[in-house]
């Protein structure tokens, strides 16, 4: 009897794996895919957060640290302090977001350098009063000043070394022309409040103490006063 044994199969014959997943597994693939690429999204927006905290953001200014600008000197005891000669702030950066230059360096602009810095000069004109001649506010800093009242608003050189962003105004808001004194504001109406009706002798004359020559002459001037009026309830009793 011959053998039964069956001739092994060629090369060409033999079954192999398939090159590409069958069309039923292909949203999985896509699937798995998309996740991957999110995960690699998410560790590198982690990364650049540690690297941004490690070199340390700058801290955001406070509007009491800004200030604002005065476009012109507020009162005749001020001189050279208009056109934001005279603000005093914080802010560092421009309008377009460009970061100043220090005023005593000299890269990548010279010019700043070359600015003298002056002095602000207080005077006292008596126990109330002071003048004051301000300087140029220029020093070891970068903060936007107008030196050199070129500009109608705080200025400065900026660090970009393109000549068409050499110098920018800042944005800073500009200041009342005239600020409001709340405080003195509220005394002046708590006055007026409690002096509508009966005008107590101190709010009208600022004191009740009399002596013996003004004794008649405030009594006659209290009753002129009050005639007519409700009489006053001024807490001390009368």
């Amino acid at each position: 009897f011959g053998s039964s044994t069956r001739p092994a199969p060629s090369i060409s014959q033999r079954s192999t794996c398939p090159t590409r997943p069958p069309a039923a597994m292909a949203p999985i693939y896509r699937a798995a895919l998309g996740i991957v690429a999110a995960l690699a999204m998410e560790a590198s927006l982690a990364s650049a957060a540690l690297l941004r905290q490690a070199r340390g953001s700058p801290a955001e200014i406070s509007s009491f640290d800004m200030g604002c600008y005065m476009e012109e000197d507020p009162s005749p005891l001020e001189q050279g302090g208009s056109k934001g000669r005279s603000y005093r702030g914080l802010v560092s950066t421009t309008v377009s977001g460009r970061t100043c230059q220090k005023w005593s360096a000299s890269h990548p602009w010279k010019e700043p350098a070359e600015i003298k810095a002056t002095i602000d000069k207080k005077s006292k004109i008596d126990e109330e009063a002071e003048t004051m001649e301000w300087g140029n506010g220029l020093g070891n800093h970068n903060y936007c000043r107008n030196p050199d009242s070129s500009m109608a608003m705080p200025w400065c050189f900026t660090m970009d070394p393109n000549e068409g962003h050499k110098k920018e105004l800042c944005e800073v808001a500009k200041c009342p022309q005239h600020p409001r004194d709340f405080p003195e504001e509220a005394k002046d109406l708590k006055n007026e409040v409690e002096a509508t009706d009966c005008e107590c002798a101190d709010q009208l004359y600022g004191s009740t103490v009399t002596t013996k020559d003004t004794a008649v002459a405030l009594s006659l001037v209290d009753k002129k006063q009050h005639k007519g009026k409700k009489p006053c309830n001024c807490g001390h009793g009368r």
